[in-house]
């Protein structure tokens, strides 16, 4: 079963990749190198998924690109970076990465930095392949400020924020 199973690795510079559970079955006390990241890299997202799921990688500047884990091969070791799952320019970075599937129910909720958000349908976001420079997500202009978190969401689920005095909100998604 371990080997039918995959998780998806995603770094702040745009690459992912792609392992079978099998190679994290035997794990000593010290750890495990799960991925070699490159100097200044770092990890922003594991996670399970399966081969009809797609992958949502949102960047700091607004930017969002989706493709099918399908695009990714799966790495037999786990000593290499990955491919690149997203075009970065200037000095943007990756701030989250989401495993999404067609549900019609499921949505990409985006946070900024002052507190703004915007909640978009997943078939919004269209299908392309890996490695594209993406579509706008959300607008990062000065009174959004950048993208903080980027993640799917249903209407059930609820969001909790702290602001940087200690303030705890609590929302509904669906608003």
């Amino acid at each position: 079963e371990w080997k039918k199973m995959t998780v998806v690795f995603a770094t702040a510079k745009g690459n992912v990749r792609k392992n079978t559970l099998e190679d994290f079955i035997n794990i000593n006390n010290n750890g495990k190198i799960a991925m070699k990241l490159q100097d200044g890299d770092d990890l922003v997202g594991v996670m399970p998924c399966g081969e009809a799921n797609d992958v949502l990688l949102a960047t700091r500047d607004g930017k969002a690109i989706r493709f099918g884990v399908d695009a990714v091969r799966v790495f037999r070791g786990r000593d290499s970076t990955g491919v690149r799952g997203i075009r970065l320019l200037g000095n943007d970075h990756v701030v989250s990465m989401s495993v999404i599937n067609d549900d019609a129910d499921q949505f990409i909720l985006s946070v900024t930095e002052n507190g703004y958000g915007k909640r978009t349908p997943v078939g919004d976001y269209r299908r392309s392949g890996r490695g594209g420079q993406g579509v706008a997500n959300i607008e990062t202009s000065k009174r959004n400020g950048k993208v903080m978190a980027s993640f799917a969401v249903v209407d059930d689920d609820q969001l909790m924020l702290v602001t940087n005095m200690g303030q705890v909100i609590r929302i509904r998604v669906y608003g």
